[in-house]
């Protein structure tokens, strides 16, 4: 898949979840106030309504749909252009010089089942700079920025499926993870420098201590609301 028809694709899943949300708010702008007020209801309004009530049933879960799908769309992209053959996982040329220092891509994935994908995309896109993939690294941060958009959307009071979080973990994973751990392990194996742990493990423990805090007073403050 060629990065236009994933920007094309994407562009009209953007397109039709805002168009919902649009198309709803001009419906109860113009339709719902003489209904409101006991005014006569044709056939066509009456259509207009379901209409209305398909965009607000629907529109919420297009949101997290559209972002995975999108975020799917550009991952797959990076890794099947053409034009960028020599970004895949497998090197076709020994790098020369000095191994890059790197954080272990591997230990990055397993602490990203505590601590998120966001956590294993960062140290990824990272570990990409410092090898010099840059389409690598921008796709891992993609992925940084979608898991606080997922975040962002649990705050509200939509209600997304269960086991949405492992599932991002999974697709983040499969389309990028195992790449780096792949393209690491063929091109150094363990003869590059090891970055140490130590900061980006105190943030993670900070951050997900700081989530659970978030979480347990927006529950609260919604509880209390009720």
């Amino acid at each position: 898949m060629r990065s236009r028809t994933a920007a094309i694709v994407s562009g009209v899943l953007i397109a039709l979840t805002c168009g919902m949300f649009g198309l709803e708010a001009a419906l109860r702008t113009f339709l719902l106030p003489p209904s409101e007020l006991g005014f006569p209801v044709s056939g066509f309004d009456r259509a207009l309504l379901g209409v209305d009530f398909f965009c607000e049933r629907w529109k919420w879960l297009l949101v997290p749909l559209t972002l995975l799908i999108v975020v799917v769309l550009f991952t797959v992209a990076v890794f099947t252009d053409d034009s960028k053959a020599g970004e895949t996982a497998r090197p076709t040329t020994t790098p020369t010089g000095q191994p890059p220092a790197l954080w272990n891509p591997k230990a990055a994935a397993y602490w990203s089942l505590l601590f998120s994908p966001a956590f294993g995309a960062f140290l990824h896109a990272r570990n990409a700079d410092a090898m010099g993939r840059v389409d690598e690294a921008k796709a891992n941060r993609v992925w940084f920025y979608v898991w606080f958009a997922y975040i962002a959307v649990t705050l509200t009071p939509i209600h997304l499926p269960h086991g949405i979080a492992g599932g991002l973990l999974l697709v983040w994973y499969f389309s990028l993870g195992k790449n780096q751990v792949a393209y690491v392990k063929e091109t150094w194996r363990d003869g590059y420098e090891r970055r140490p742990w130590k900061t980006p493990l105190l943030t993670a423990f900070c951050c997900l201590i700081g989530a659970t805090v978030l979480f347990a007073g927006a529950e609260a403050l919604a509880n209390s609301l009720r």
